[in-house]
C-alpha cells in the first residue's frame, strides 16, 4: 500500500511530540511535591503581604516585603539590586550587611563583607517567597518551613472536621440533659441549657456539666480561659466529644485552639 510522504512526515511529527511530552511529564510523586512546594510558597509569600514595599522607609528588614531594607539608605529594596545599587546590601539596623534573600534565590553578587544570617529563619523564608512570587522565580522552602506550614494546615483543617460534628447539636439557650448534646459541648450544670463554656462559669449557669456528680470546665480549660467555677472537677480533656465541642468554639469565636495528638491522628486531612 502506498503511503504517501506527508502522511509519514506527519506521523513522525506526532510521535516526535508524543515522545518530548512524555520525557516532559513528571511523575505522580514528583508532580504531588511541586503541588505542594507552590502552596507552600503561596501561604509563606502571602505573610509579607502587609509589610513596606520598595523605597519606603524601614528600620530593619522585617518591616520589608522582600526582607530587605538597604543597610545604608534604610529604605526597602530588591534583594538582589540592593547589592549593587547603592543600597549598601540589606540589613539595616545590623552591624554588617547580608544578601540573605538574594542568596536563597541563588543570586550570588552579594555585596563585599556580607555577612548573611540563618537563611531558615521563618522571616527569611517568608521574604524569599514573597520575592520568588513577585518575580516568577523558583525557591524551594527549608524543610523546617514545609513542616511547620505543613502543621499548620493539618491543625486548621483537623479543627474544621472536629467542628463539623457538633454542627447538628443544640445551640445555647436550648434545653439539655448533658454537655453532649449542645454545640459547645456546655450544658448548664443548674439550668439544663446549652451555654458558652467560659460564660456558663459566671453567669448562673453553674459551669457546665448538667447530670454529673460536679460541673465541670472542660472546653473553658482547652480554651484558655482561667475562670472555672468553684468546685469544678473536669473530665479527660482528650475525649472525642470535649475535643469537638472546643473545636465548635474555637471556629465560632475566633480563640486560638491545638487539638490533642490522638485527634490529629484519627482526623487525617483529606488529599
Amino acid at each position: 500500500m502506498f503511503i504517501p510522504n506527508t502522511s509519514i512526515f506527519a506521523v513522525s511529527v506526532l510521535m516526535a511530540l508524543a515522545a518530548q511530552i512524555s520525557a516532559q511529564a513528571m511523575p505522580n510523586g514528583l508532580e504531588s511535591r511541586e503541588i505542594t512546594r507552590r502552596a507552600t510558597v503561596a501561604q509563606l509569600a502571602a505573610k509579607q503581604t502587609s509589610k513596606k514595599t520598595v523605597f519606603e522607609a524601614c528600620a530593619n528588614d522585617d518591616e520589608c516585603q522582600q526582607g530587605c531594607c538597604g543597610f545604608k539608605t534604610g529604605k526597602c529594596a530588591g534583594p538582589d539590586v540592593a547589592q549593587t545599587n547603592g543600597s549598601g546590601g540589606c540589613g539595616r539596623g545590623q552591624p554588617k550587611p547580608n544578601c540573605n534573600v538574594a542568596t536563597l534565590l541563588g543570586f550570588k553578587n552579594c555585596i563585599a563583607g556580607a555577612k548573611n544570617n540563618n537563611l531558615k529563619d521563618a522571616p527569611i523564608q517568608q521574604s524569599a517567597a514573597f520575592a520568588a512570587q513577585l518575580d516568577g522565580l523558583h525557591f524551594t522552602p527549608s524543610k523546617r518551613e514545609n513542616a511547620m506550614e505543613n502543621r499548620e494546615i493539618a491543625r486548621r483543617a483537623t479543627i474544621a472536621q472536629l467542628a463539623a460534628k457538633q454542627k447538628s447539636k443544640k445551640t445555647v439557650f436550648e434545653a439539655c440533659a448533658n454537655d453532649d448534646q449542645c454545640q459547645q459541648g456546655c450544658c448548664g450544670f443548674k439550668t439544663g441549657k446549652c451555654a458558652g463554656p467560659d460564660v456558663a462559669q459566671t453567669n448562673g449557669s453553674g459551669g457546665c456539666g448538667r447530670g454529673q456528680p460536679k460541673p465541670n470546665c472542660n472546653v473553658a480549660t482547652l480554651l484558655g480561659f482561667k475562670n472555672c467555677i468553684a468546685g469544678a472537677k473536669n473530665n479527660n480533656l482528650k475525649d472525642a466529644p470535649i475535643q469537638q465541642s472546643a473545636a465548635f468554639a474555637a471556629q465560632l469565636d475566633n480563640l486560638p485552639f491545638k487539638p490533642a495528638r490522638r485527634d490529629i491522628v484519627r482526623e487525617p486531612v483529606e488529599a
